[in-house]
């Protein structure tokens, strides 16, 4: 395996660590979408990576604006960073809302408590609430917390392209990988 074989392997890794190990860097990532023409960034928790389709997996409340955001523009960013290794990884790819029912109802099962209950708030993220307690959700909702799928998404991203930068006192290093037709990859060194 080359240099840049062994870095494409090594990000797969560390995304993939970050679903196992508690508090690791990649574990909460930033995302870009598009509103109205201008960059929207956001964190989300990483939920599921895919080595062989090239993806990410988050969730997110069907109410949110990201939704709308990814339904007009399927283009995103997502940026990972390591501050202690001084990796930054800017992965390039379309986003879209996962539509398989049977998933969706699955990764929702799978979703700890403390997770379900982001989904029972009344009102949509982002909606103007007139007190800081008004987008809470009520406690009948607690009695059946299976109310919140409803209100739950599951979002993928395919990453075409990723920009790998590492920087080191010795010298940065950066590649860009492109992944094209089919399981080609095409590796570029650039300039940090």
């Amino acid at each position: 395996m080359n240099k840049e074989e062994t870095i494409l392997d090594q990000i797969w890794d560390e995304l993939e660590a970050s679903l196992e190990v508690g508090g690791h860097p990649f574990h909460i990532f930033s995302i870009s979408t598009i509103f109205n023409n201008k960059p929207d960034s956001r964190n989300v928790v990483l939920r599921n990576v895919n080595r062989n389709n090239k993806s990410v997996t988050f969730h997110t409340d069907t109410r949110s604006n990201k939704i709308s955001q990814i339904k007009n523009d399927n283009n995103v960013c997502a940026l990972f960073y390591d501050s202690a290794k001084k990796i930054q990884i800017r992965a390039y790819g379309s986003i879209s809302i996962e539509t398989d029912e049977l998933l969706i109802k699955d990764r929702w099962k799978q979703s700890k408590k403390m997770s379900k209950l982001c989904y029972l708030h009344k009102s949509a993220p982002g909606k103007k609430i007139d007190n800081a307690k008004d987008y809470l959700y009520d406690e009948d909702d607690l009695q059946d917390i299976e109310v919140g799928i409803k209100n739950f998404s599951v979002i993928n991203i395919r990453f075409n392209k990723i920009d790998w930068l590492n920087l080191s006192h010795k010298g940065h290093e950066r590649i860009i990988i492109n992944f094209t037709n089919g399981d080609n990859i095409k590796f570029e060194w650039v300039a940090p």
